[in-house]
């Protein structure tokens, strides 16, 4: 039966006995750099050798200095805020097409956005709604349908919008939040070593505003949008106004 030889940790072969293994080992126990000292953990990269020990336990650990968790936990919260950003886009972008000939056709329908917006009560329409000459205003017929159509596509692309808004700007923040706990710690205490290519300021106002300009909320029908329907078509077609509501 072959005996299995031990080895030191360079290779060779361990020629000491078990006892004096053990001995050597408590002799080294009692020679570790700054033993019976506290250890600064928030600095463990400086050279001494407690804090190179320190760094090993660390890194052994998979614990990051907390300067260095700070910035990676910023970048996580950037990616996530850019992942957010791409679905939401891609759940929007359906939305806002299938809304904008919807509106454009109810603007031919009042003959101008403003008319249209006077007479249903709603908040103004972003410019690119705005039809040109070849959109055909609604039918007596559809005009019911097509306002409840566009106010239900409206309500579920602003529910979007916010949820998009809220998530995206959040995670902005909480970036920031770390980007700055990790500038602010490495500038209290120097020894330090600074992290890799410094993350970029986050301008979370200049973030809202794009995103604003880009998905901006349209506006929804009030409850009586219905009244104000009837008082206009009054004052357009009597006899449209008796063949769309013929209890009245």
């Amino acid at each position: 039966m072959n005996k299995t030889i031990r080895r030191t940790p360079d290779g060779k072969p361990e020629r000491r006995t078990p006892d004096e293994m053990l001995r050597d080992a408590v002799s080294d126990d009692t020679d570790i750099p700054g033993k019976g000292k506290p250890l600064d953990l928030k600095a463990y990269f400086r050279p001494d050798a407690e804090h190179r020990m320190a760094g090993k336990i660390l890194r052994d650990n998979n614990v990051l200095p907390a300067h260095l968790q700070e910035r990676k936990d910023a970048e996580e919260h950037l990616k996530n805020a850019d992942e957010h950003l791409q679905r939401a886009t891609e759940k929007i972008a359906p939305l806002q097409k299938a809304i904008r000939p919807l509106a454009q056709t109810l603007i031919r329908t009042f003959s101008y956005d403003k008319e249209m917006c006077e007479t249903l009560g709603l908040n103004a329409l972003p410019e690119n709604f705005h039809p040109d000459a070849e959109t055909p205003p609604a039918s007596a017929s559809d005009l019911l349908g097509t306002i409840s159509t566009f106010d239900q596509l409206c309500k579920q692309y602003n529910a979007r919008v916010r949820d998009l808004t809220y998530r995206y700007l959040e995670n902005l923040r909480l970036a920031h939040e770390n980007i700055e706990a990790s500038k602010k710690r490495q500038l209290v205490n120097r020894s330090l070593l600074p992290a890799y290519a410094p993350i970029a300021k986050v301008d979370i106002e200049a973030q809202k505003e794009y995103i604003q300009t880009r998905f901006p909320l349209l506006p929804e029908r009030p409850r009586d949008w219905e009244s104000r329907l009837k008082t206009w078509l009054r004052s357009q077609k009597p006899t449209l106004w008796h063949r769309m509501f013929r209890s009245t």
